[in-house]
């Protein structure tokens, strides 16, 4: 039997398929996409650095952020689905967060059939696309790597209480600020007796520099080269495992991932990149659900790739209620890191950070695609400044799209 070639190396792997294959209808696009803007009306502690009085806040903020979808498959005649998307940002002037300059999120082809699935792109690894943890009914927040966030920028420099190094909760093994969407390759085994494995393999990525030479961490692109000796992770391995199953009315659903990548050192170190080391994290969490209820939780520890006592430990539970159209949830994020690299005398003095980041939300679905939000958040951090000591909270209206 001959083999199918799917019309692109990208997905030479699914070509194995023994099948001579022949789509009945050519890709056609589709728009999707969604939409959140919220209204915060509350209080960000003011920054202070050195001793002295720092940036102080308005106690008012608007804030949104939005994706466009671009997105089309078709079927073969053997079955096999072939894809395509791509994720255009529905913002300018930086939107929700200002430090993002791609004018595109994600983008990858993609296949799948009675054998799996498999992406390849600029795309999440395969633990962050399958995490199942603390559920949250504010779209946009939660602890999953969320869009938004409320401190002032003194606490988050200067707070390692979160995941990577900052204020970002995270509830997968690998989050956005690992590998995020440097082009990688993933695979996901079909779904047997509820259970699902995921792996994902990154080439190269690295703190911050150029797309164009070698991708960085949350962000990705038709690198034409990644260099060896410039300070980038490589050969980054995540592995996920999900379990969905339902007995009578309880469902249940777990979730467990790692991640690791080596460093590959270079000639000379960025300040950035000084305390680098292999990459290692861990991620594990569930749900379960009930009569309208859902019950969540999770666990994990990351390195932040750095040598020494600089892993942040984390931990969520949280709780929401679904009845008709309504959505109600209350839930807590912890994380805690020994701040191993800390220099003693300057403002982010050595000692352990603590992060505690609470949240209440409550939606109502107006029609299919839309929802009235409302909720309050509140992030308190701790450690051996008063900087690292800022905390914050805010009153939250907003509406959220999904088209």
């Amino acid at each position: 039997m001959k083999i199918a070639i799917l019309g692109t190396t990208s997905l030479v792997a699914v070509a194995a398929t023994p099948f001579m294959a022949m789509a009945a209808d050519p890709i056609k696009l589709q728009l999707g996409g969604f939409w959140n803007a919220y209204m915060a009306f509350g209080k960000i502690d003011r920054d202070i650095t050195g001793g002295s009085t720092g940036t102080g806040y308005r106690p008012e903020t608007f804030r949104y952020e939005g994706e466009i979808w671009f997105s089309g498959e078709t079927r073969l005649d053997n079955g096999t689905t072939i894809g395509i998307r791509v994720e255009l940002e529905g913002w300018s002037q930086g939107g929700a967060n200002t430090s993002r300059n791609d004018q595109l999120d994600e983008e990858y082809l993609y296949a799948f059939g009675n054998w799996g699935r498999l992406e390849f792109g600029a795309r999440d690894a395969a633990s962050y696309k399958s995490e199942r943890g603390t559920p949250s009914a504010l779209p946009g927040w939660g602890f999953h790597d969320p869009d938004f966030a409320n401190n002032g920028s003194g606490f988050s420099s200067a707070n390692n209480g979160g995941r990577d190094r900052g204020t970002n909760p995270g509830l997968a093994a690998s989050n956005s600020n690992n590998s995020g969407d440097a082009t990688k390759i993933t695979y996901y085994t079909p779904v047997i007796a509820g259970f699902r494995v995921g792996l994902s393999y990154t080439p190269a990525f690295n703190t911050g520099g150029p797309a164009a030479t070698c991708f960085f961490r949350g962000g990705g692109g038709p690198a034409t080269n990644c260099p060896k000796n410039a300070n980038a992770w490589h050969n980054g391995i995540d592995v996920s495992a999900t379990y969905t199953g339902k007995f009578d009315a309880v469902s249940v659903d777990l979730y467990g991932g790692y991640m690791t990548a080596g460093f590959d050192r270079g000639t000379t170190l960025s300040p950035a990149d000084s305390g680098s080391a292999r990459y290692k994290s861990w991620a594990a969490g569930g749900r379960i659900g009930y009569e309208g209820f859902t019950f969540g939780g999770a666990v994990g520890r990351d390195n932040n790739g750095l040598k020494g006592k600089n892993a942040t430990r984390w931990y969520s539970a949280g709780i929401m209620y679904e009845a008709g159209a309504w959505q109600m949830s209350a839930g807590w994020w912890g994380g805690r890191n020994d701040d191993g690299t800390a220099v003693v005398g300057t403002q982010n003095a050595p000692g352990k950070d603590e992060m505690d980041m609470f949240e209440l939300g409550v939606t109502y679905l107006l029609s299919p695609g839309i929802r009235l939000v409302g909720g309050l958040t509140y992030t308190m951090g701790s450690g051996q400044s008063k900087s690292e000591k800022a905390d914050a909270w805010a009153l939250l209206l907003g509406t959220s799209l999904q088209f």
